[in-house]
């Protein structure tokens, strides 16, 4: 377990040198770019998920006019089956 724990802070610190050799090096364009990229992937999931949204509202509404419906054809059945002539109920 010491060990793991021994190479797992070795390789974060490894981490951090080179992230702040790229930076030193670079002048931080990678990172502004990773930036911009992330931000455009905000943005398409955030257009998505509202595409989403709508359809799940669509679903929804759909589903409660579909039992609204179901309803109304149970009632009237009901009806009829008791007005229907020779029924003992």
């Amino acid at each position: 377990m010491c060990k793991f724990i021994k190479r797992m802070i070795c390789l974060l610190v490894l981490i951090a040198v080179a992230i702040g050799a790229v930076a030193f090096l670079e002048g931080g364009d990678p990172f502004r770019w990773l930036g911009r990229r992330s931000e455009e992937t905000g943005k398409v999931i955030r257009e998505k998920s509202d595409k989403l949204a709508d359809e799940a509202d669509k679903i929804k509404r759909t589903t409660r006019d579909v039992k609204k419906e179901v309803d109304v054809v149970k009632r009237k059945t009901e009806e009829f089956l008791k007005k229907k002539p020779g029924n003992s109920d």
